[in-house]
């Protein structure tokens, strides 16, 4: 309880100086303005220092009051951030999460996702089923789940959209092809090998193809597939190549079976999350939760060596 007052006398001390107004940052906190100039007398009692000159009109504050501020401030700040971290470990009310995700979100990335959140929450159930984009919106949009983890994320029939992450892409091929230990190549020089595409209803298809008429490429397209393994499998046995995800086929390039080109300039991948909820609502409590969670471990800020540890042994069926 103790701490608990000082942290509060903190934070009125702080909202005081910069309010420079006793009522203004006592009206903020819900109390009287003599409560909140009881609270900075307490203060400079126990420093033994004035904080606040109250002779003069905006209340200003004193050399040391300026110094204390700066450090209240850099301490809230760092209390804060160790409660926010700390309360990923507060068990939530039992509930459950229904996700849909395309299969090329990373099957095992997310399992692993769902079993450290359901073990930090053990009464909490995640249940992640893998759908084609179109079922995701329609999932999201018809409430069948709580959210939608998919690529090239758009608003859609009242549903929103969260960036999460963007995945570098990257030129695939044979370990036997012409390309295979080439550090990096140009999109402009694409157009000399018969290319594996995705189909041109996908998001992903169309931008790749785009992406090449914007740098003067025109690779004849060899064939054309709706999912990242069958199309991989086509690049194995053949002298054509793809543009794919890099995560997705790392496990491949270190098995030996593939090998990985860098693009030049940058093509990403956005994967996103949608959802769908009244205007003016937050989400439910356990479902906030596994989103702050999954930006944290398969977000843009996640680790990268924890995840390639996590990707290295993807099982990817690949359904973009």
């Amino acid at each position: 309880m103790l701490e608990s007052l000082i942290m509060q006398s903190l934070r009125i001390f702080c909202d005081v100086a910069r309010r420079r107004s006793f009522s203004r940052a006592a009206a903020d906190h819900g109390i009287t303005q003599s409560a909140a100039s009881q609270r900075i007398r307490q203060l400079e009692k126990r420093l033994g220092v004035k904080l606040i000159d109250r002779s003069v009109r905006p209340l200003a504050l004193t050399p040391a009051g300026e110094v204390y501020l700066r450090g209240c401030e850099e301490l809230l700040e760092h209390y804060d951030q160790l409660e926010q971290q700390v309360s990923h470990f507060k068990p939530l009310a039992e509930g459950s999460i229904r996700v849909d995700a395309i299969y090329s979100a990373g099957i095992d990335l997310l399992n692993h996702v769902k079993e450290s959140f359901e073990a930090l929450h053990p009464a909490v159930r995640v249940t992640i089923q893998y759908k084609q984009p179109d079922e995701v919106y329609q999932g999201v949009h018809d409430h069948r789940c709580d959210l939608g983890i998919l690529s090239y994320p758009q608003r859609w029939h009242q549903v929103q959209a969260i960036g999460l992450r963007d995945e570098p892409m990257a030129v695939v091929c044979s370990p036997k092809h012409a390309l295979a230990g080439t550090q990096k190549i140009h999109a402009s020089q694409l157009g000399h090998w018969p290319m594996v595409m995705f189909e041109q209803s996908l998001p992903v298809g169309r931008r790749i193809r785009r992406y090449l008429r914007e740098h003067g490429a025109n690779p004849s397209e060899a064939s054309v597939f709706d999912n990242i393994d069958t199309i991989k499998n086509a690049v194995v046995v053949t002298d054509h190549v793809a543009i794919l995800p890099k995560r997705t086929v790392m496990r491949d390039v270190t098995a030996g079976t593939l090998a990985v080109v860098g693009l030049e300039p940058e093509l990403v991948r956005p994967m996103g999350i949608i959802y769908r909820r009244p205007s003016g609502q937050g989400f439910r409590p356990a479902v906030q939760a596994f989103i702050d969670y999954l930006f944290e471990h398969a977000g843009p800020d996640a680790d990268d060596s924890t995840r390639a540890e996590t990707v290295e042994h993807e099982l990817v069926s690949s359904v973009i």
